[in-house]
């Protein structure tokens, strides 16, 4: 009751997008009258405050469009590239994207591993990477996968880093914060293609 009660009253209160314009033409007509401005001269103020402020909304409104039509681009480049993949494929993909991250001596394990696809150093740390290629989400398995393998004598790692292309279940992120292992999901790994 009380959540429909507060989303009525702020769907009222956002709508009510009139409150600035009038605040705006009585600052102006009090700014006019204690510089004895003349109508004229208060008229071309106003209409230059228009222009400038259209000018900045407009560029706003621009900006946000091409921003969400590059996020549109980049998603449809991920659809289109990787979600076709087999894991192994994904695994070599992933093993490319992390060297031009930054990543160096990138190397994919085994094909039976133990929870660990990749191997990489950046800054000095020995990252181990989980590659998973999903159509569903990602749960705590994965990360509890990783975070388990990390010290296994063959690999030795210092990190934990699980890279999909879907997203991570709640208890998945919960358990990754806990163990300190970075999650990469789909929109993140969208703008590494890019």
């Amino acid at each position: 009751m009380a959540s429909s009660y507060r989303r009525r009253y702020y769907k009222r209160r956002k709508s009510n997008g009139g409150d600035g314009a009038v605040g705006l033409v009585i600052f102006l007509v009090v700014v006019a009258y204690a510089y004895r401005i003349d109508l004229n001269s208060a008229l071309n103020y106003v209409l230059l405050i228009f222009i400038v402020v259209a000018t900045i909304v407009l560029a706003i409104m621009t900006w946000r469009w091409w921003r969400a039509r590059q996020h549109h681009l980049l998603i449809t480049n991920l659809e289109e590239e990787v979600d076709g993949m087999t894991g192994l494929e994904f695994e070599k993909f992933v093993a490319d994207l992390l060297r031009r991250q930054g990543y160096t001596r990138v190397k994919i394990t085994e094909t039976y591993d133990l929870g660990i696809d990749i191997i990489a150093y950046k800054d000095g740390v020995r990252w181990g990477v989980q590659a998973k290629r999903y159509s569903g989400m990602v749960k705590a398995a994965a990360v509890r996968q990783v975070v388990t393998a990390l010290k296994y004598e063959k690999y030795k790692c210092d990190r934990a880093m699980v890279v999909t292309n879907s997203y991570y279940s709640r208890s998945g992120k919960e358990l990754a914060k806990s163990n300190d292992c970075i999650l990469i999901d789909r929109d993140t790994l969208a703008t590494w293609i890019a």
